[in-house]
Parts: structure tokens; C-alpha cells; sequence
């Protein structure tokens, strides 16, 4: 059997880590011959329900769960990890302003980032799912330098998997009132598959990876939802794909949001109070 994966999980006591971490431990995300050992980190008020969590897995007896260890400490959560799914942000409380909200998350990502740069493996695959996650991804590889850019990506699949289940806007609208943490995992899982162990032929799957290089006229150094197909861990954006125009001025339109957002979180960045 081959050597355990260590994945680290973030904001693992809320419910979208609740309806994850079962199918990572029970072999349905890198395969059912790969042991894996969970880290799971949260904030200090979260560590009595991290503890409930993995007393559960530990009750479920899955044969490749090797371990599981909960912590409230970027160093512990990301030593020499394989895989870091970052799932804790900030969400938007009544009373909180947007900018507040960017600001707390920049904060976040910008201390994961370089947690994993100090102690993570340099092969580690980041996968940011707390929103915004774009420009959240962005931060954490901004601040992780000796890790390659290409190993950062943010959930995209979502919407692959909601259009190709026809789940129009009305739905989609109707879903996320009432939770949609079961649909978030599972496209976590497709994610991580995918990346982990390649598309078959022919296959396109959504990521949000680091914009440089494509043929869509996306400006660079953003992360960006791109068509891309996965060999031997690393993804490559399809090129040369027909795009409608009513597509290309919505393209455009998110482009120039996340530029938007990319200025403001590199000022906030260069504040000496972050």
C-alpha cells in the first residue's frame, strides 16, 4: 500500500467539511488503494466540536484513514501536508460591510499562504474554497513564493456540475437558501479527483487556476475558471474553445471584478497592519 497523503482540511467543523471528510477517509477521492492521515484545523472556540468530528471518523473504522489530528495552528495544520483544502473565511455577518469582510479574509489568506510556504511541502496542492474564492486563492499563492503558482486552484465545478444537472438560476437560487454544503463537497471531490488522478479522454473539467498563458483574453495573474484538463497532477487550460460574444463580454465582465478585487487585496497586503 502506498505511502499515507497528509491532507489538511481548514474550517473543518462546519458543515461543508461535515459532508467531506468522510469521502476523502473512505478512499472516494484519491482512490481506494491511497491512506490518507486528516488534519483538521479550526479557530480555538471550534476545537471541542474538531475533537467530536474525529472521534466519528475514528468510530467509522475506514480502513485507509491512517490518523486523524485537530489543531488551531496554520504550523501544525500545514506541516509537510500533500494536500491543503482551504475552506474557513469570514462570512458576512448582518452588520459587516463588504470591505470589512474582504479585509478579515485577506488577513486569513494571507496567513495560510505563508504557513504553507514555511511548512508545507513544496508539491503541496491548495485548493481554496471559501469565498471569494478567486481572489482568496490569489492571496494565499501571492503569499506562498516557493510554492509553484500551478499548484493553486479554487472550486469552480460547482457550476460544471449544476449545468450539467440543468440546475438553472430559479434552482440554483431556491438551493442556496436553504444550505447546499452536500453539492459543495461533491464538487470538491470532482475537483480533487480530477486533479489527482487525471480527466480521461477527451474530458474538460472547470477549475479556477492562475490565468497566464490562455487564449481568452483573460488578463494575467488572475485565478480564473478555465476549461482544463488534468495528466500526472498538473492541468493545462484548453485552448482555442468557440466562445459566443454574449460569453466573451460576460468573461470579460468577471475579469474585470476580479481585477477589481486583485488591487484591492494587494493593498490591503501592503498595509503594515496585515
Amino acid at each position: 500500500m502506498a505511502l499515507p497523503l497528509k491532507v489538511s482540511v481548514t474550517g473543518a467543523a462546519g458543515p461543508i467539511a461535515y459532508s467531506l471528510l468522510d469521502r476523502i477517509a473512505n478512499g472516494e477521492v484519491f482512490g481506494n488503494q491511497q491512506p490518507v492521515f486528516l488534519v483538521l484545523m479550526d479557530i480555538p472556540s471550534m476545537l471541542a466540536v474538531l475533537t467530536g468530528v474525529a472521534m466519528e471518523l475514528q468510530d467509522c473504522a475506514f480502513e485507509l484513514l491512517q490518523g486523524v489530528t485537530v489543531t488551531d495552528r496554520a504550523e501544525v495544520a500545514f506541516r509537510d501536508v500533500d494536500v491543503a483544502i482551504l475552506l474557513g473565511a469570514t462570512p458576512r455577518a448582518e452588520d459587516m460591510r463588504c470591505d470589512d469582510q474582504f479585509k478579515y479574509n485577506v488577513r486569513i489568506f494571507r496567513s495560510q499562504g505563508m504557513a504553507l510556504d514555511t511548512y508545507a511541502k513544496k508539491t503541496v496542492k491548495v485548493l481554496v474554497v471559501g469565498s471569494s474564492a478567486n481572489t482568496n486563492c490569489l492571496v494565499a499563492m501571492t503569499s506562498a513564493p516557493s510554492i509553484p503558482p500551478e499548484n493553486f486552484s479554487c472550486l469552480t465545478r460547482l457550476g460544471q456540475n449544476r449545468a450539467q444537472a440543468q440546475a438553472f438560476q430559479q434552482r440554483r437560487e431556491t438551493v442556496v437558501r436553504t444550505g447546499c454544503t452536500m453539492s459543495v463537497a461533491c464538487a470538491i471531490c470532482d475537483h480533487l479527483r480530477a486533479l489527482w488522478s487525471g480527466t480521461s479522454e477527451g474530458e474538460l473539467v472547470s477549475m479556477g487556476v492562475i490565468s497566464n498563458g490562455n487564449s481568452y483574453g483573460v488578463p494575467e495573474q488572475l485565478i480564473y475558471s478555465f476549461p482544463v484538463t488534468v495528466k500526472d497532477g498538473s492541468w493545462q487550460i484548453v485552448a482555442g474553445l468557440r466562445v459566443s460574444e454574449i460569453c466573451r463580454l460576460r468573461m470579460a465582465q468577471s475579469a474585470q471584478e476580479l481585477l477589481e478585487e486583485r488591487k484591492g487585496a494587494l493593498t490591503a497586503l501592503a498595509r503594515s497592519n496585515l
